[in-house]
């Protein structure tokens, strides 16, 4: 009787330290899972970053379809997902594409025009957003005053920083038409904050030069 315990109890002590052994292994490879997936997530944007400045430095950065460049003809109205110039701040050393569209895979690449927004040039609000972690990093930085140059295939305007302000995702009033013409900057804040945000950075400007009927009145 007693060797029959003694049995049982040996058999659960062994049972008890495999246990212990599966949750020690399972531990380090369950956080080392969550890592790669945190750190992946983290990087992406970074990743698209490099290869959008590797495409605009090394190579023909021009979009393709079926092997045929769609880039925006000079004064031509740009399609969704052709790029049609670059914006450059020099105060924070920017020189990006701008695509038209501002979907996941333009956002990507470079910075997207708000679809459905003023052109540069057509004297309402011009709204352009990029990623707040590539493109648009050092947004925050820029004070009333400095100037912002969108090098088009419409022409080359250029815009001075009036303010910045900080709203709710949900805010639709900065995106809105204009009866004068604006500059609209749009990124997610706070700009060190990893995953998904609430908030959105603003930055405003005005119109100080650029060629009038520059996509051909329309």
């Amino acid at each position: 009787m007693i060797k029959e315990k003694t049995n049982r109890y040996n058999e659960s002590s062994r049972s008890k330290r495999k246990s212990k052994v599966g949750a020690l292994w399972f531990a380090p490879v369950f956080l080392l899972c969550v890592t790669l997936i945190v750190l992946t997530l983290a990087c992406r944007p970074y990743i698209d970053f490099a290869f959008s400045m590797a495409r605009m430095f090394l190579v023909d950065e021009r979009l393709t379809y079926n092997g045929e460049t769609i880039t925006t003809a000079p004064g031509e109205f740009p399609s969704f997902g052709e790029e049609f110039g670059k914006l450059k701040i020099e105060k924070i050393s920017l020189v990006g594409p701008l695509y038209q569209g501002d979907t996941e895979e333009v956002l990507s690449k470079g910075i997207g025009h708000f679809y459905g927004s003023a052109l540069p040039g057509e004297g309402s609000n011009v709204v352009f957003s990029a990623h707040r972690n590539t493109h648009f990093a050092q947004l925050g930085a820029l004070i009333p005053g400095d100037r912002i140059t969108l090098d088009t295939s419409g022409g080359v305007f250029v815009y001075e920083m009036v303010d910045a302000v900080i709203i709710s995702e949900n805010d639709e009033q900065y995106v809105m038409p204009t009866t004068n013409e604006v500059l609209t900057l749009l990124t997610c804040y706070p700009f060190d904050f990893i995953g998904e945000t609430t908030q959105r950075y603003i930055v405003r400007c005005r119109l100080i030069s650029g060629p009038e009927n520059a996509w051909g009145g329309v």
